[in-house]
């Protein structure tokens, strides 16, 4: 059976399919006139996704769960036709409208935060081991922010003060320091923004507060775990020596940790909830890593930086503005 390119939506999958290409064709799963290939092209690719389940007695089906967690596919009803093929050759122990769940060895890995998160807030703080992310090697840096990369940070304008000063942007000193979910109290990092208007919901700013937004620019490359990077299953399938059940704990880990970072702290909440994000940070600095990058909890599509070393970025310009709107919505 041919399937084409329009089918996926995982770009390394669209760009085998027109590299592999004899030539356009109409496509048998999703009808399309475009560049098809065998699909048993991927049939070792689908073999190694499908032995990542077994039958569950929760769950989803495995189409709602693939494309929920990897978005292959172009729909789910394409999803379902191409998967459903491959589960035809049997083997699996499921059919394509049985409710499955990732095997048992997969779910106990995943199971390994909230068991650490449970642990340091608990029971043992200090002296947790992190082993299982010592031998998986899940916490090392992904990407680098170059020299030279604007990023911002606003602070509200304290009453009877008209603007803050450049010095003023910096991190708060060390004895002022509140607990932070990347930073424990007295221990101050730099919580930075890609972009400016993330800084305006950070500072959680209100109607006609003024602020001051200081724009900082890092000064040397700096290596980044970032909790917001996307994988490409079938590249890592391709490409990583790892094998496909540890390629996804490693990113599901890292998405669970991603959550708790981007989670906002409400106000009956205590500053337990930091701990476990705390101990992911320091974590990253004996490691030798610069900073992380995560989601904001407040602002949609925005993106959050923090520093570990308040030197690793100085602020070149300060500008104010007036909070003339606030929109809430429930």
């Amino acid at each position: 059976m041919l399937v084409c390119d329009c089918c996926f939506n995982d770009i390394e999958m669209q760009i085998e399919i027109c590299n592999e290409s004899s030539g356009a064709g109409v496509c048998d799963f999703c009808g399309q006139f475009s560049s098809v290939i065998d699909i048993e092209h991927f049939s070792d690719f689908f073999k190694g996704v499908l032995s990542l389940f077994e039958l569950g007695n929760e769950g989803n089906t495995i189409t709602d769960i693939v494309q929920n967690d990897w978005n292959l596919f172009v729909s789910n009803d394409v999803g379902k036709l191409i998967l459903e093929y491959f589960l035809n050759k049997g083997g699996y122990g499921f059919s394509i409208n049985d409710k499955v769940e990732y095997k048992s060895s997969i779910r106990n890995a995943l199971s390994i935060w909230e068991e650490l998160k449970k642990q340091v807030r608990e029971e043992k703080r200090f002296f947790t081991s992190l082993s299982y992310f010592d031998d998986n090697k899940i916490i090392v840096p992904n990407t680098i922010i170059p020299k030279g990369t604007k990023l911002y940070r606003a602070r509200v304008i304290p009453s009877g003060k008209h603007y803050l000063t450049k010095k003023e942007m910096g991190c708060p000193p060390k004895d002022k320091a509140t607990a932070g979910r990347a930073n424990p109290i007295g221990i101050p990092y730099l919580y930075l923004c890609i972009d400016e208007a993330t800084t305006y919901y950070e500072v959680r700013a209100l109607y006609l507060d003024m602020i001051s937004i200081g724009i900082f620019e890092v000064k040397e490359n700096l290596n980044i775990l970032d909790f917001t990077s996307e994988l490409s299953l079938y590249y890592a399938f391709n490409n990583a020596s790892d094998s496909l059940d540890n390629i996804l704990c490693k990113y599901k880990l890292l998405q669970l940790i991603s959550r708790d970072l981007s989670k906002p702290l409400r106000r009956f909440d205590t500053e337990l909830e930091y701990v476990p994000t705390q101990l992911i940070c320091e974590y990253c600095k004996v490691r030798g890593i610069d900073g992380i990058k995560f989601y904001s909890s407040l602002h949609k599509g925005g993106v959050n930086v923090v520093l570990f070393n308040n030197d690793s970025a100085h602020c070149i310009k300060v500008k104010s503005k007036e909070i003339n709107r606030v929109d809430i919505s429930v």
